[in-house]
């Protein structure tokens, strides 16, 4: 039998090696810092490549991928790794997205109690030959709510330490159900300012999407009790950091534990210069057990993929974008553009999605096992979860494991076929049910090819779903559309198109492309419009 070969081109812990090396069947090769232009010549000599961050894998790198099936990646990000490339060259992409969850938890922990306790500016003062114990008053964590933001694997395992700790616990995660927080002691809250206003310490962790991006912005941070300690081991751009440096400074929070920044490294940073911010440079995964999992786990799942063997932390399906029809392809797009929307316009926690294919376009059965669609759905239905689940989880929903995702959150999944529908000949409907709304958009592809959402609730809209958008829904009257216009124009923000949509009772949905994002400051200001129900900034 001829031996499966294995090129490593990062540092991977031992254990990880070690597993390489006890599989019979596999040749080892390790080539740590090896040069792009090198790495092209001879990738196509290998069964599968595993990588840290220190390669990129572009298009170009696996245009010719000769015997390679499998790119692992050592870790959870794979934001050096073209997805979209891969999967058109049928190759799987695995990652490890579980193995640093004990130690982003810890370091979160050990922020907590850095910043509470002064921890590090003592240890300093000590060095210098300092003996100021006045100066190093903290605030214990005993006995004070800690609110969570995010209450996902890390979320929920700083909140089991958390209670050790004798803090109260509450939490803010619109796409967790109650029932998981509530066997963790946790008290889920459905608005996050609520959170906000009543929390002690704060801890952050969610991925950085549209929806999180400067979420906790000035007005936020107003909303804080005063001397509440900011943690943030999760993304930088979650919170604005021109606005927590104010805060810090005037005295409104009493400190900040750091780990992420919106740029790395953060050269630039004001927070350097404060006493009240502990910084760390992102070293959330970096514990020896932490590489020590990552490897491991990478290292059992490439294996596992080589021969046959059933793998997880997939993160891509190469039929997706390669082995359905064109025309199919389209539609499978349109269906991810509506799920992302959906998730962006509604409210509540989702308790199901439903999935209705309309037309002759979607006869034919594609699941099956060639094409390997977990839980027998069909493309389109996947598509429109992992678009639905991205916005709030991002980098940790693919296309394999988004089905799985919606069941562990107990969001019941449905699809069907339908000849027809209103109008519509070929047409995607997504329906979502939450816990205080239910939101129904679909799409369809016209033929120029360009996929469009036609129908939000009541309203029939054609909008390409491409790009940024301000979307809103306005009492129908005179002049409200106008100082829309007016404030993006006086913003400098382009207006690129414009799909609108009225009904008879007064109301009008619209839907603006605009040519650079929208902003907390100028949402606020068309909010303000005296006409005006909702608005909400969009990116598709």
């Amino acid at each position: 039998m001829k031996k499966f070969k294995i090129l490593v081109t990062d540092h991977l812990a031992e254990e990880g090696l070690k597993i390489l090396a006890a599989d019979n069947d596999v040749e080892v090769e390790v080539q740590v810092g090896i040069k792009v232009d090198e790495l092209k010549k001879i990738v196509g000599n290998y069964d599968a490549i595993i990588t840290r961050s220190g390669t990129t894998i572009k298009p170009d790198l696996i245009e010719n991928p000769g015997r390679l099936k499998i790119i692992g990646r050592a870790g959870v990000g794979v934001d050096n790794i073209d997805i979209e490339a891969a999967s058109k060259k049928g190759l799987i992409v695995l990652n490890a997205p579980t193995g640093n969850t004990f130690a982003a938890t810890e370091l979160t922990m050990g922020q907590m109690l850095a910043a509470a306790r002064k921890i590090p500016l003592a240890n300093n003062s000590l060095k210098d030959g300092k003996w100021d114990r006045k100066k190093f008053m903290g605030i214990e964590l005993y006995n004070k709510t800690l609110g969570i933001i995010g209450l996902g694997r890390i979320g929920s395992n700083v909140a089991i330490r958390a209670r050790a700790f004798g803090m109260k616990i509450i939490a803010y995660d619109p796409f967790i159900k109650k029932s998981k927080a509530e066997s963790l002691s946790v008290t889920l809250y459905d608005n996050l300012d609520d959170l906000l206003k009543i929390a002690d310490v704060i801890t952050i962790h969610t991925p950085l999407t549209a929806i999180t991006k400067n979420m906790i912005t000035a007005e936020k941070l107003a909303l804080m009790k005063d001397d509440v300690i900011l943690v943030n081991c999760a993304r930088g751009g979650i919170v604005n950091e021109e606005d927590l440096y104010n805060c810090m400074v005037s005295g409104k929070i009493f400190a900040a534990g750091i780990d992420v920044f919106v740029d790395e490294p953060p050269t630039q940073t004001k927070f350097l210069e404060l006493e009240n911010a502990f910084v760390t440079p992102h070293i959330g995964a970096n514990t020896a057990e932490g590489q020590k999992a990552v490897s491991a786990i990478v290292a059992e799942q490439v294996l596992n993929a080589l021969h046959g063997r059933p793998y997880q932390h997939g993160v891509n399906i190469p039929f997706m974008t390669s082995l359905l029809p064109d025309h199919l392809q389209l539609y499978f797009k349109v269906a991810e553009k509506i799920g992302k929307l959906a998730a962006q316009i509604s409210k509540g926690r989702a308790e199901k999605i439903q999935v209705i294919m309309v037309g002759k376009n979607f006869e034919e059965d594609l699941t099956e096992r060639k094409f390997d669609v977990p839980f027998s759905y069909q493309p389109f239905t996947i598509a429109g979860i992992n678009g639905f689940l991205k916005m709030c989880l991002q980098g940790s929903v693919t296309y394999i494991n988004a089905p799985y995702l919606a069941k562990d959150r107990n969001i019941v999944v449905e699809e069907s076929k339908t000849d027809s529908f209103d109008k519509f000949n070929d047409l995607i409907i997504f329906k979502l049910k939450t816990d205080v709304e239910e939101v129904t958009i679909a799409g369809t592809v016209f033929p120029d090819k360009l996929g469009r959402i036609v129908l939000l609730d009541r309203f029939h809209l054609d909008m390409v779903p491409e790009g940024t958008f301000l979307a809103f829904k306005i009492i129908d009257r005179p002049g409200v559309i106008g100082t829309v216009g007016t404030i993006l124009g006086n913003h400098k923000i382009n207006i690129s198109g414009f799909s609108l949509s009225r009904i008879q009772s007064g109301e009008e949905v619209a839907f603006i492309s605009v040519d650079s994002p929208i902003g907390h400051d100028v949402l606020k200001e068309i909010r303000s419009i005296d006409g005006m129900i909702e608005a909400t900034e969009i990116q598709l």
